[in-house]
């Protein structure tokens, strides 16, 4: 009799109740999905835009380097220094190899395969040679690699990059966009600024943005793609003296 009045007593969840629970469930686990989906977000434009600032850092740290040596001409007789300087392409030589004894030093000319650089977009991929890339079509219709070329045609050193612009320091302090061919041997410092894109449009992100270059330039974007842009000024150690 005991036994059969204790289960008479012992209760169950009403339907109600397990509708509550449900419900309260239902909530908990769409707030965790919720978190999970915006860290996963969150994850993935860091990782694009970190992969975008690094494509900049490293493609500028190369620029740096090389072209602080334009014009280096240890033996006086290799007649080093600027050949191009356009916005969007830059041509330089330097004679830093060859040397009979020891190749790593200068031997008074500028024929070693790495003594001629050109850094910039290819033809192909900026054929108005405004420094915007177009891919053969309208300007910032496509982002393409920037290269580097020491004869051999253009390697990239970054990729999804839509704009790049050189602008030229003189002796005087004045700077131009479009040296002449007497003013090559003025300029005394390059100004580099480089646009870059992440690889894919983000949903529900808007850049509007206006970025301006070393020259004063405006890069004005409308679109759903985050980007990076890094400006620099580069002492030509070799030039002048």
């Amino acid at each position: 009799l005991e036994l059969t009045i204790l289960f008479q007593n012992k209760k169950g969840f009403t339907l109600i109740e397990l509708m509550i629970t449900l419900l309260i469930s239902s909530v908990i686990l769409g707030a965790i999905f919720s978190v999970f989906i915006n860290q996963q977000k969150s994850y993935t434009t860091n990782d694009k835009t970190t992969k975008a600032q690094q494509n900049l850092r490293s493609a500028l740290t190369i620029m740096i380097r090389e072209i602080r040596e334009a014009g280096c001409d240890p033996t006086g007789l290799a007649n080093a220094g600027i050949i191009v300087a356009t916005k969007g392409q830059l041509q330089f030589t330097r004679d830093i190899e060859g040397h009979a004894i020891n190749p790593s030093e200068a031997n008074g000319d500028t024929n070693g395969a790495n003594e001629t650089i050109s850094f910039g977009f290819s033809n192909t991929n900026d054929q108005d040679a405004n420094g915007i890339a177009d891919g053969g079509g309208a300007d910032w219709s496509t982002p393409a690699d920037l290269g580097r070329d020491t004869g051999g045609g253009f390697m990239a050193i970054a990729e999804n990059i839509e704009a790049i612009e050189f602008n030229y320091i003189l002796a005087d302090n004045t700077s131009t966009l479009a040296p002449s061919s007497s003013q090559l041997n003025d300029i005394r410092a390059v100004q580099v600024s480089i646009l870059a894109r992440t690889s894919s449009p983000e949903q529900g992100f808007t850049n509007n943005s206006t970025y301006t270059t070393a020259a004063g330039t405006n890069w004005t974007v409308n679109d759903n793609y985050r980007r990076r842009f890094l400006s620099t000024t580069i002492q030509c150690r070799n030039l002048g003296y």
